[in-house]
Formats: C-alpha cells, sequence, structure tokens
C-alpha cells in the first residue's frame, strides 16, 4: 500500500510540459501514487498514455467535464464520442470514469424567460444527459465515478438518488472532488455512499475546514487537483501530486490526529474504491 494517492490530478496539463516525468518521478519517490484524470475524450486518451509509462504508481480516469459538454447533443452525438470512452475504459490501466458530474456555476444569466435564460436550461439539460450516460456506464462496467459538481447539488443529488435505488450490489460508488457545499450537503454524500476529497487549498483558511473537521475519517480521501489548488504558498506556479503531503498535514492539523493515521486511512479509503488500483 503506497504511503499517500492522489485521487484527482490533471498531469495532461501543458504547464508540465517536458518536466512531466520529473514531477511523477518526484511524487512516486514520496511514495505517492495518482490518478490522472480527461476532461474530454483527447485528455482521457492522454490520461491513460501517461499512466501506461509508468509500470505502478500511475492510474488514469476518462471522462467529460461538464464544461466540455456541447449544448447541441443531437448535432455533437459523434464528437461526443461516447462509444469510444466505453472502450477505453477497458483498459487495465483506468481505475474510474471521471471527470463527470454538474456544474452551473457559469451559465449565461439574464431575464426570466430570455434567452439566455433558456440558454443556460439547454446547457444544463446537455450536462445531465452527458452525466446520466456515464452513471449507466458506471454501472455497466463496474468502474466507480470521480465526480464534479459546483452549484448543481440538488439537481446531482436528485440523479444519484435515482441511480442509487438500480445499482444494488455495486459497492463503489465514487469520489466527489473540489467539494464547495454545506456540511448538509457533505452528509447527504456520504448517505449515498460516495467519499469527498481534500484539496490542498484547506492550508489557506477556512475552505473545507468544516468538512474536514466534521466528516468521519473513513469518508475522506486526498487530491491535489494539480495544476490547481497549491497547497503551498499562493506565488506556486502550480500544485503537484508530490504535494500532497503537505495536504495530508493540514488535514491532520485540522483534525487534530496524528499524519500517519490519517495517511493510513485515506490510503486505505482511496483503495476500497478505486479497487483496480488495489489489484494492480
Amino acid at each position: 500500500m503506497p504511503y499517500l494517492i492522489d485521487t484527482h490530478a490533471h498531469l495532461d496539463a501543458d504547464i508540465y510540459a517536458n518536466e512531466l516525468d520529473i514531477v511523477i518521478k518526484a511524487a512516486l519517490s514520496e511514495d505517492v501514487w495518482m490518478v490522472t484524470l480527461g476532461s474530454d475524450y483527447a485528455s482521457s486518451v492522454r490520461a491513460v498514455e501517461i499512466a501506461e509509462r509508468y509500470p505502478t504508481g500511475v492510474f488514469a480516469a476518462i471522462g467529460l467535464h461538464p464544461n466540455r459538454v456541447p449544448l447541441d447533443l443531437g448535432s455533437a452525438e459523434k464528437p461526443l464520442q461516447l462509444e469510444k470512452f466505453a472502450e477505453l475504459a477497458m483498459h487495465p490501466k483506468v481505475v474510474a470514469l471521471g471527470e463527470t458530474g454538474l456544474d452551473f456555476s457559469d451559465l449565461p444569466q439574464g431575464s426570466r424567460g430570455g434567452q439566455e435564460e433558456q440558454l443556460a436550461e439547454r446547457l444544463k439539460a446537455s450536462q445531465k444527459v452527458v452525466f446520466g450516460k456515464f452513471l449507466d456506464l458506471s454501472r455497466e462496467l463496474r468502474l466507480p465515478l470521480l465526480l464534479h459538481c459546483r452549484d448543481a447539488y440538488e439537481d446531482m443529488f436528485g440523479m444519484l438518488e435515482t441511480w442509487d435505488k438500480t445499482t444494488r450490489g455495486f459497492d463503489s460508488r465514487g469520489i466527489l472532488h473540489g467539494f464547495s457545499g454545506s456540511w448538509k450537503d457533505a452528509k447527504r454524500f456520504f448517505g449515498l455512499d460516495f467519499l469527498i476529497s481534500v484539496t490542498g487549498i484547506i492550508a489557506h483558511g477556512a475552505y473545507q475546514s468544516e468538512l474536514t473537521r466534521k466528516a468521519p475519517l473513513s469518508r475522506l480521501v486526498l487530491e491535489s487537483d494539480c495544476p490547481h489548488l497549491t497547497a503551498m504558498p499562493w506565488n506556486l506556479r502550480r500544485s503537484e501530486p508530490g504535494y500532497l503531503p503537505s495536504v495530508l498535514s493540514s488535514v491532520a492539523g485540522t483534525r487534530r490526529e496524528a499524519p500517519e493515521l490519517v495517511a493510513q486511512e485515506t490510503t486505505r479509503n482511496a483503495l476500497n474504491v478505486l479497487k483496480k488500483i488495489a489489484r494492480s
């Protein structure tokens, strides 16, 4: 079992460029394993290619970020390449589906009944259709979900609660990343048997501190969300999986628990969900 698992990284980001191998090997030297995620089909392929370069410690998740979902699914069905996602998911390095979910945070706004509101509703509907397809694929392939949700908690709960009723016997639900909701929202995710990952920006103030203090340790995992959300000082230009021990330190300090305990439990939690890692 590794010391830590970064459950949410974007190692295909351009900012790493020719330094990617250095970044990954630096994390592996700290006994930090990682899952690199796709945001669309092309980046999902890159995530798998990155994971293939390393015999152990680097894995992939494939998905379509809600902000990458097109407005008109009818005319864009081929570019969505949903069948290809299903094929790619069979790769032995693919341990989850994601990032997928709902994001209503930056939709057009306007007067009630106006064009902007109509456009926003169409975008919401398209996101829900795509998310529903990934829920179906998760059930079909028995792969957990790495979820993204912003300003869409009620809609996501409605879909997950319905999906949950049809997936009995499936014991790897998934992980919600970058949580920005309330403690009440967190408890609803826990009730649906999802874990929540804690990011590096807990080190910079109160963000996620209520979740980190109150949640059972059995419900938490860690993530870098690299290259975003640096755990170290704000002037660092990017986050890296190798910075995860700093996230661990912040979580342990907030919870007033030994870092060794938090490391052991969050790693075990990640392996319990990401079962293909555990079997690798």
